[in-house]
């Protein structure tokens, strides 16, 4: 519950992940042809998004980034920091990241907390806060305005203080499995 008590939940967010992806899709597609071996498949089905538009197209989307920003910072003014969890579900085994990938199916961002605060600019840090009930690591996001990267890590810093969630590691052993990642031949 979120509502009540003193507490008022204020949300007027809408993704704008085509200026992201625009931008990215500048960036990186003329300097390197070739690029499907270097990248895995949901950064490349991000990076194609992005080559579709046109220049009007981003320059819209980067005005409403901006717009969107604004309406961020001005939801500030009522509180200092937020803090919430770093994913809306539990993490992948590796296995099931390995499957995953294979399979190239498209993650849901609407299932993620990072990509929002990502793609609109807002300074957060993610610290362990515990493990699922099958040793899988779980994060608190801590998030504030723009430029307050100094308070979100003094909050950070004193809830490492105050438990032991950052010295506890994962069951990891030689035989658990790596995600494969591209190539990193002639990236150059």
């Amino acid at each position: 519950k979120f509502e009540g008590d003193g507490n008022t939940v204020k949300a007027n967010l809408t993704v704008q992940m085509p200026a992201g992806t625009a931008r990215a899709d500048v960036n990186y597609f003329p300097k390197n042809q070739g690029y499907d071996a270097h990248v895995q498949a949901p950064t490349r089905r991000s990076l194609q998004s992005g080559a579709n538009l046109k220049a009007a197209d981003y320059v819209r989307a980067r005005w409403k980034l901006e717009e969107i920003r604004r309406t961020i910072d001005d939801a500030f003014t009522d509180f200092d920091l937020v803090v919430l969890p770093t994913r809306r579900h539990t993490p992948r085994t590796v296995d099931a990241s390995i499957k995953r990938e294979e399979t190239d199916k498209p993650r849901n961002p609407e299932l993620e907390n990072t990509g929002q605060f990502d793609v609109y600019g807002i300074p957060a840090i993610s610290v362990p806060c515990g493990f699922t009930s099958s040793g899988l690591p779980v994060g608190l996001m801590i998030a504030g305005p723009r430029f307050s990267e100094g308070r979100i890590l003094a909050l950070a810093a004193a809830y490492e203080k105050a438990t032991e969630w950052h010295k506890k590691r994962p069951p990891i052993t030689p035989d658990t499995p790596v995600p494969p990642l591209a190539s990193t031949e002639d990236r150059n």
